[in-house]
């Protein structure tokens, strides 16, 4: 009787270690993936496809965890979470390169490019580049993607260059510092999600930033003026993987997440979606209350003449391999 209590225990441990090693096979590997943007915002909403897409094609075993607004990291703390492993996945905003891949920010000097077309199509140019400049820090880049134009939100107009004298505005990189200095403004950082209330609290002036922010970030509540400066024709992102995550990953489900991408016509999407809501912003925020700027051509020469200054202070600042960028982007744009 001993022994077959004995025999009947051990038999009951060994299912439960087996039903144990199931669970544990079929529990789903979670990336993280934290952004900036609002929930309702199209870089949010198309990283939520992603993640449904994902668990589809995978069923259920990858599982793309989307933290918006800032919820789970503030916009310059994603890069160092995906740098140290915090995060698997995140997209690489070009507002929060500072030392750490400012060699990747060309396209987000002043003035460099002036459209969506011309911005993509430098961006695919250093498609290689960035590849591997992001490799070198252990990152793999999964698409190349964009925010709309970068504008000026003010509490007053800004039509000249001489209106830019003496302000405070809250910039979003070191190129756009620079920018800001040379104008005669004073470039002041702060967290994408602490713009609303730095320009309610008057601790700012005005806000460079995407017009397309106005409505979804409230930003038309607490800045009457949306100065078209065109600072840039559109603002460069990266979603990538860190890539110890990556190596992790069972090779089907790499091919799988690969495959989601491609299913979902990701960038293409991306891209369209941000010059779809650039349009649709012009119009909207003057059904919001807001006045439209825009500066006269000549004002414009003034400023693009002056960005001179931030694109040979940032090539300083990232030696050879931001002079190799800085090659491309001109060969590509005929500059």
């Amino acid at each position: 009787m001993k022994l077959h209590r004995v025999w009947m225990l051990l038999v009951a441990l060994g299912m439960a270690l087996q039903a144990g090693m199931l669970q544990a096979q079929t529990k789903p590997i979670v990336w993280n993936v934290p952004c900036v943007t609002a929930p309702t915002y199209y870089l949010t909403l198309n990283l939520n496809l992603l993640a449904a897409k994902v668990k589809e094609k995978t069923q259920g075993r990858l599982e793309l965890r989307i933290h918006p607004a800032s919820s789970l990291y503030p916009g310059p703390e994603i890069l160092p979470a995906l740098l140290d492993g915090r995060v698997e996945m995140a997209p690489i905003t070009s507002a929060y390169l500072t030392d750490v891949l400012l060699e990747m920010g060309v396209l987000e000097l002043p003035f460099m490019t002036s459209s969506f077309e011309e911005h993509r199509k430098a961006a695919e140019a250093l498609r290689p580049y960035s590849t591997e400049m992001l490799a070198k820090r252990g990152l793999k880049l999964m698409s190349i993607q964009t925010w709309p134009s970068q504008q000026l939100f003010a509490n007053q107009a800004i039509r000249t260059v001489s209106d830019w004298k003496g302000k405070k505005f809250r910039v979003y990189g070191a190129e756009s510092a620079d920018i800001a200095r040379v104008l005669g403004s004073s470039p002041v950082s702060i967290p994408f999600g602490e713009v609303y209330t730095a320009l309610q609290r008057g601790v700012v002036d005005g806000a460079m930033t995407s017009a397309t922010n106005a409505e979804p970030m409230k930003f038309f509540e607490v800045s009457k003026f949306l100065n078209y400066w065109n600072l840039s024709g559109a603002s460069t992102e990266w979603l990538a993987v860190n890539q110890k995550a990556w190596s992790a990953l069972p090779a089907d489900l790499q091919n799988l997440l690969l495959e989601s991408f491609k299913e979902l016509s990701f960038e293409d999407k991306e891209w369209a979606d941000a010059k779809a809501m650039d349009e649709r912003t012009r119009k909207r925020v003057v059904e919001l209350g807001m006045t439209i700027v825009d500066p006269s051509p000549e004002e414009i020469a003034k400023a693009r003449q002056a960005s001179g200054v931030a694109w040979e202070s940032w090539l300083k600042r990232t030696g050879e391999n931001g002079k190799r960028a800085m090659e491309i982007a001109k060969k590509t744009l005929g500059r």
